[in-house]
């Protein structure tokens, strides 16, 4: 595919734009009041000064881009008369973005405009940013090639490419790839696999660092819940299953059967669903299979004899992190999920285990991995089974959890400094290019 076909088929889909934004409104994937700039018109007048361009695509993405820019500020970008342009594409990272900047993040937010070029070169006429940069794996063509070609220092962070991505762009996209990273400035890769796929694409300055989303605010903690909770469940050890999918809950009856079968009742396994709406299929499922389950909803505490508890309700990861043995960060024992961010556990000094489907969080579970931090299950016809043993073997060696705990929050320390390692290359460029 070249640029100029990409952009013919553009031409065609543009008629079916606003049918489109109007189905995202119905359903709550855009705020209708702000569906203007999805056609690049901004949201607000430019300020005076330097402005730098911060690109994500969902919540993931925007903690990676906030990571990046306390890491340029703190190493000396102009904090006076600088701000960041933060651009992504879903509500929830829209609101977590807003929110940091009322709490003082000197920054703007506004939806990135489609692809189309007259939407992109609107975007960019009006906001002339002095740098952009491009977080993981969001990578429009236009978005990217419009910006080097206006002589805007292009910077893609924190890059990588899933399997499916990387056959298209080795593919049917590889002259379209060619076409749009070979100008970009720097690319910092998360690892050097990802890395030789960029220099494939014609890229010409990579360097590898790490995912930035491995670097993780801590969640707010409840010391009441908390307290709560152990009063309740006195010496259980316990495993949170942290935003669980369709098919990992039947993993975790599965454990709770052999826990009980051996007559191992000291475990809690706490569920927090990564759907709330999914709260009443799992409460069913878990009574079908003999257990009694309580619910955060129902502002029901677990006692003793509960092998599970249900926290169905918003806002309390940090909690059930902090009072957790074991995490299991979830979405990786089932495919097309890719794997969700194990940072926040390791931020929180847990031992972390996660499945073999992590597609989405590969670098950040490979650094867990060799820091000795977490346990990456292995895919074969056992896997389901290893998980199980694996679960069983860590819960009976509370001091190698610990230890476990140590080396994944060390591994995070790590993951900051390649954040300020990234910031210096930025730094250098602005000096360059900008100043």
């Amino acid at each position: 595919m070249t640029l100029f076909l990409y952009n013919f088929l553009w031409q065609v889909l543009k008629n079916f734009v606003p049918t489109y934004l109007n189905y995202r409104v119905r359903k709550g994937k855009e705020e209708e009041n702000r569906t203007h700039e999805r056609y690049g018109v901004p949201i607000r007048k430019r300020d005076n000064g330097n402005l730098i361009w911060l690109h994500g695509s969902s919540v993931g993405e925007s903690v990676a881009a906030l990571a990046l820019a306390k890491s340029m500020l703190k190493i000396g970008f102009n904090k006076k008369n600088l701000k960041f342009l933060i651009t992504t594409n879903t509500v929830t990272s829209a609101k977590f973005v807003k929110d940091k900047i009322e709490t003082g993040f000197p920054g703007i937010h506004q939806y990135h405009p489609f692809d189309h070029p007259s939407y992109v070169n609107k975007f960019l006429s009006h906001w002339k940013p002095d740098m952009a940069i491009f977080l993981e794996s969001d990578f429009w063509p236009n978005l990217i090639y419009l910006t080097t070609l206006k002589k805007i220092p292009t910077i893609l962070a924190s890059s990588q490419m899933s399997k499916k991505s990387s056959r298209f762009w080795r593919g049917i996209g590889n002259l379209l790839g060619k076409k749009i990273f070979k100008n970009v400035e720097l690319i910092l890769a998360v690892d050097p696999h990802q890395a030789e796929l960029f220099k494939k694409l014609g890229a010409k300055n990579i360097k590898s660092l790490t995912s930035l989303k491995s670097i993780a605010e801590k969640p707010p903690i409840d010391i009441n819940y908390i307290n709560q909770i152990k009063e309740k469940i006195k010496n259980k050890k316990i495993l949170l299953a942290a935003s669980t999918h369709p098919g990992e809950e039947e993993i975790l009856i599965q454990l709770a059967n052999s826990f009980r079968h051996k007559a191992i009742h000291d475990i809690l396994i706490i569920i927090v669903p990564r759907h709330i709406k999914r709260s009443q299929s799992i409460q069913n499922l878990v009574k079908n299979a003999g257990y009694d389950i309580k619910c955060r909803s129902k502002q029901e505490l677990p006692d003793k004899s509960d092998y599970f508890y249900l926290a169905d309700t918003m806002g309390e990861m940090g909690s059930l992190i902090e009072i957790s043995n074991l995490v299991f960060v979830a979405g990786s024992m089932v495919e097309k999920i890719g794997g969700h961010n194990p940072a926040e556990a390791a931020n929180f000094g847990k031992a972390v285990i996660m499945g073999p489907y992590t597609e989405k969080c590969t670098a950040q579970i490979n650094d867990l991995v060799w820091s000795g931090g977490g346990i990456k299950i292995q895919l074969n016809s056992k896997y389901k089974k290893n998980f199980v043993n694996s679960v069983h073997q860590l819960l009976n060696e509370p001091l190698r959890m610990e230890d476990m705990g140590k080396n994944a929050l060390e591994a995070s320390g790590y993951a900051q400094l390649r954040a300020d390692e990234a910031g210096e290359y930025l730094m250098s460029i602005f000096k360059n290019k900008v100043l």
